[in-house]
């Protein structure tokens, strides 16, 4: 498997492709090459820059998206720069297309190490009062159920590697969301309480989860929920002064993978927000 390069921070565009390439120096995790990671839902934002630099890191990286092929082939180009890897689809919705393409991935890989269960998104914002019953459930079923179903179907490998999870929240589901998008933060908040009951669960066969909670991130995903107004305002409020990058989320999923960095940690978050939500 090829080492991936310690890079300095640069920019290179490739199409519609426009990705940051980074490995801060010196941030090399050396229990993490070699590792086989599965990152769902990493044909764009977050996805693809945890996709990205666990590739770098040395990992054999699975790409996974569901409906932007192309997002995900770009995704995998990139991680092939720096190692190897394989690109797999399925709907994180259906648990008999989750479980083909974890045995898929296993089947390619030689096992499972890592699962950062990423897949997700805000359908669309619509009040509640106003939301048809159809749509609770999918908002309940893109963001919740497909982290359940992840972790169903990756335990029995996750099992034999002693490996992790890393759940990917939001702080939508400590403030309830902005307008339209209380069920989405609903069904973050159920993926915060399902990563302590899995780590409660899973501890006793050495498998780690936890959670990653990032606060207004410039993604593709605030791109379409977010004005830039808002995202202006959310910046001026956060003590840091300005909003998240995927590569800021993606830095603090190494960090929870690495046993030697946090091989005493589960069944937390870590919030990767600026001071946007801060707790006691």
């Amino acid at each position: 498997m090829k080492k991936g390069p310690v890079l300095q921070k640069q920019k290179r565009e490739s199409g519609n492709f426009d990705a940051v390439l980074f490995v801060l120096k010196n941030m090399i995790y050396e229990d993490l090459k070699g590792k086989r990671v599965l990152v769902t839902g990493s044909s764009s934002g977050i996805g693809q820059a945890a996709a990205i630099a666990f590739a770098q890191q040395g990992c054999f990286v699975g790409v996974h998206y569901f409906r932007t092929k192309e997002g995900g082939e770009q995704t995998l180009a990139e991680a092939l720069r720096y190692s190897d890897g394989c690109l797999l689809r399925a709907d994180m919705r259906d648990p008999n297309q989750v479980e083909k393409m974890i045995g898929d991935f296993v089947r390619i890989a030689g096992g499972l190490d890592i699962l950062i269960s990423n897949a997700g998104t805000l359908l669309e914002r619509v009040d509640i009062a106003n939301m048809p019953l159809e749509h609770y459930e999918d908002e309940f079923a893109t963001n919740s159920r497909s982290a359940f179903l992840a972790a169903k179907y990756a335990l029995p490998h996750l099992k034999q590697s002693s490996g992790c999870i890393v759940n990917v929240g939001s702080v939508a589901g400590h403030n309830g969301g902005g307008g339209g998008s209380g069920v989405y933060a609903a069904a973050k908040a159920a993926v915060h309480v399902l990563t302590i009951a899995m780590a409660k669960e899973f501890g006793p066969f050495g498998i780690r989860v936890n959670t990653v909670v990032p606060g207004l991130i410039e993604t593709r995903f605030h791109q379409r929920f977010s004005t830039s107004e808002r995202k202006k305002k959310v910046a001026q409020e956060t003590p840091l002064g300005r909003n998240g990058t995927a590569q800021d989320v993606a830095a603090a999923m190494l960090f929870l993978a690495s046993s030697e960095a946090a091989g005493f940690i589960t069944g937390e978050y870590l919030a990767v927000n600026g001071g946007l939500y801060m707790r006691a």
